[in-house]
């Protein structure tokens, strides 16, 4: 357990149901801050907390659509603004993470090299590695930070500098890959009956036993990965309440494969299948479900559990913001919520994300920012927001400057009804050596040597237009070149 020690900080086990990492008294915090050359200055009088809590793999029509049930969320649209056309400029899990935390975007991906216990995929270096973070900077103006999460990337030791950055870190065990072997082994039938048979004896299978084996079938929902995150946030929250003003990142990894929910949850959706229950219908990135053999009844029923995990996520995000309200900091702290990147569930052949198909389903996500002032409250706006405009926006709205390096939009004018200072018409993605780009009403997505470009219209993104519209191709890869730089795209092996 040594490697969850943060610089200021000691082990603490129990809490909300996981290893936590728990500050010293404010006496011994100064001297190891001094001990360290860290020069935290007094807080700003009445300074606002600030609570991002980001949820993977979390579709915006499961939110703003019928995809699922999501009562506080539809609660949260209603008392904040929120955007209709948000999209990651880089993709997935780490990429996205990095613009959140840094400011600054991640694409084109240029400079990537391969890092231990990462995937060797463009994009993936470690996050807080772009640059001093947004939480960074208000730890040396006074807030007291943290970072709860079960990420599992976040977890593993290449992110151990990461960790060491923020005041106090909770980590949440459980999802795959493990750091640490479990107690008990799955049985056969428990990964027969989660795991569809042409899966079974492939790479997918012993991933599926480790997760079965460190989340027992018998657990209460409490105990459930989402809820533990969430409990974790409340416990957060509760030691944070003498340290105040405080910044805190709640890093879901659900609604990410395997879908796996309570069972009061999953009913609300259809019964259970006594043959099999697909709560890892794929071979995590991604797969085409004909090759898998996914049916019709097994593609229902794999969408129904998806959307139960997205309720799961929701009702405890629910619970995690009541317990903010309930404590009377909700009206002095500033909350943005955001997805990291949606999943395919059969759309173009694909379930799980795939980094050629990056169309609507994978990258449109929910994104909205909650004033404690009631700034905001009710509007929708269509300006297209990014993962990367978290920093400079929460930055500021709390009265801070923001560091050159972070070249992402301030939104925070939208929530007085002005315009943000840079327009921004249209976005730009990567997703491991491929790139999209859109207006609206038109999509690219290609290949980064701009050998395989596709257009699609928004109104169908089934149909590749490429051939009849020349003209908006090659609109969107000039905005796709414009906006890698004067170096161009880098070529990745």
């Amino acid at each position: 357990m040594a490697d969850e020690l943060t610089r200021r900080g000691l082990i603490q086990a129990g809490g909300a149901g996981a290893a936590g990492l728990t500050v010293l008294g404010a006496s011994a915090c100064n001297k190891e801050d001094e001990a360290a050359g860290f020069k935290r200055q007094p807080a700003p009088p009445n300074a606002m907390n600030v609570v991002v809590v980001v949820m993977d793999s979390l579709r915006a029509d499961h939110v703003y659509g019928p995809g699922a049930r999501t009562p506080s969320w539809n609660k949260m649209v209603g008392e904040s603004l929120h955007f209709t056309r948000a999209y990651p400029e880089g993709m997935p899990t780490i990429p996205a993470r990095r613009a959140i935390m840094a400011g600054r975007r991640t694409f084109p991906f240029r400079g990537w090299h391969p890092y231990p216990d990462l995937p060797p995929q463009p994009g993936w270096e470690p996050v807080g590695s772009d640059g001093k973070m947004w939480a960074e900077v208000l730890r040396e103006q006074g807030w007291t930070t943290g970072y709860v999460t079960d990420n599992p990337h976040l977890l593993l030791g290449v992110h151990k500098r990461f960790r060491t950055k923020f005041d106090r870190v909770e980590l949440v065990d459980g999802q795959v890959p493990l750091r640490r072997k479990p107690k008990r082994k799955a049985s056969q039938a428990e990964i027969n009956h989660n795991l569809p048979p042409v899966l079974r004896g492939s790479r997918a299978e012993p991933r599926m036993a480790a997760y079965l084996a460190a989340n027992p079938r018998t657990r209460s929902e409490k105990d459930f990965l989402a809820a533990r995150v969430f409990r974790n946030g409340m416990s957060w929250i509760d030691w944070a309440r003498t340290r105040q003003p405080f910044a805190l990142t709640v890093d879901c990894f659900d609604a990410h494969e395997p879908w796996d929910a309570p069972r009061r949850i999953k009913d609300i959706y259809g019964p259970a299948s006594a043959r099999l229950e697909p709560i890892q219908p794929f071979p995590t990135p991604s797969a085409k479900y004909r090759e898998l053999g996914l049916d019709a009844p097994i593609l229902r029923r794999m969408r129904q559990l998806y959307a139960a995990e997205v309720t799961l996520v929701d009702t405890w995000l629910g619970r995690f913001l009541d317990h903010l309200g309930n404590l009377g900091m909700a009206e002095n702290t500033l909350v943005v919520l955001l997805s990291d990147h949606g999943v395919l569930l059969g759309e173009y052949g694909w379930v799980g994300k795939r980094y050629d198909e990056i169309h609507e389903e994978l990258s449109h996500v929910p994104f909205l920012i909650r004033h404690p002032q009631g700034k905001g409250k009710g509007r929708a706006s269509p300006y297209f927001a990014s993962t990367h405009d978290v920093g400079p926006t929460v930055l500021s709205v709390l009265g801070q400057t923001i560091p050159g390096h972070m070249n992402g939009v301030d939104l925070s004018p939208l929530l007085d009804g002005r315009p943000p200072a840079k327009k921004r018409p249209y976005r730009t993605a990567a997703y491991n050596d491929h790139v999209a780009a859109a207006d609206g009403r038109w999509l690219l997505i290609s290949d980064n040597r701009g050998a395989d470009k596709r257009l699609y219209a928004r109104a169908n993104e089934r149909a590749n237009v490429a051939d009849r519209h020349p003209a908006q191709v090659r609109r969107l890869w000039n905005y796709v070149l414009k906006d890698a730089g004067p170096k161009g795209l880098p070529k990745f092996k």
